[in-house]
């Protein structure tokens, strides 16, 4: 029977791919966090105009 998962070379590699793809998607996502808190124009009323046009 075939060894199958992670204890194979390939099963390997994919893991290492995957943990990196997630790494990335993690590291984007709190760039972009940040960069929405740093904008200037955060207010409470500028977030209820925005909810408001995209309601429509």
């Amino acid at each position: 029977m075939p060894r199958r998962g992670h204890s194979t070379t390939i099963g390997k590699f994919a893991k290492l791919h995957q943990n990196r793809r997630a790494s990335e998607i993690r590291v984007l996502g709190e760039m972009l966090r940040r960069e929405q808190c740093t904008q200037p124009n955060q207010g409470p009323e500028a977030l209820a105009a925005r909810e408001g046009v995209e309601a429509r």
